[in-house]
């Protein structure tokens, strides 16, 4: 009960805004005909504005897509070309003691040495073998594996895995030259290409263009202002 006396207050409310001036202006059957007169002013003028902004909305949503398809196009080649850039360290690929290799750098001594034109030597002693890594600028790294915790052959196996990803490195760093080149080309070809977005443009000035020389809607809102007026003769209060 409590709720339909609240949805009815709430009705009344609504239906005595609608049509100003008092009760029976909002109910009477005698006022009928001149709440119809104002209700169909009402619909015409709102159907036109409803589509007209259905349509300016729809305009300015086409731009919006088209710039986030833009920027996204844009943030695939900068993610591409930071990768070809910077490809990190890369997955594991096996470790010997405290030195690990992974696909694009060899962690030892707690530091990243990248593997493209890395030189790697080895060396044995009686007691330990020695991992000579040095880089293209001459900096080296020794790393050295006891012989009762590391034999010959697997050291050997180790240097081997480091020599190939090595040579693996230097074919990558090769082909990632070419693509990041080719990368660039298509960063620029990307940003400089807002043909769509132009277009989305153009279509938001034609619509408005369009929705300023129909005359339709102000026939329509001129309707409602003079319905308004009826109404406002009769009962003493304009509508809102």
């Amino acid at each position: 009960m409590v709720v339909l006396a609240v949805a009815a207050a709430i009705y009344v409310g609504w239906r005595r805004s609608r049509y100003p001036g008092g009760w029976a202006y909002a109910f009477s059957p005698d006022h009928a005909d001149a709440r119809d007169d104002l209700d169909s002013a009402r619909q015409r003028a709102g159907a036109l504005e409803r589509a007209s902004r259905k349509e300016a909305r729809a305009a300015q949503w086409q731009l919006h897509r088209e710039r986030s398809r833009h920027r996204e196009r844009v943030r695939v080649i900068e993610r591409r070309i930071a990768s070809l850039r910077r490809p990190g360290r890369g997955g594991m690929v096996a470790s010997l003691g405290e030195v690990t290799l992974h696909e694009h750098s060899v962690v030892a001594d707690g530091r990243e040495i990248p593997l493209a034109g890395l030189t790697v030597r080895l060396d044995h002693a009686q007691q330990q073998h020695f991992l000579y890594l040095t880089k293209p600028d001459g900096w080296s790294s020794i790393q050295k594996f006891v012989r009762t915790e590391h034999d010959e052959e697997s050291v050997r196996r180790f240097a081997v895995q480091l020599e190939n990803a090595v040579a693996e490195e230097n074919a990558f760093r090769i082909r990632a030259a070419a693509q990041l080149e080719q990368a660039e080309d298509d960063l620029a070809e990307a940003r400089g290409d807002t043909g769509a977005q132009d277009e989305a443009r153009t279509r938001i000035a034609e619509v408005a263009e369009r929705h300023r020389r129909d005359t339709r809607r102000g026939e329509a809102d001129k309707e409602l202002q003079a319905a308004c007026d009826r109404w406002q003769q009769l009962t003493g209060r304009r509508p809102g």
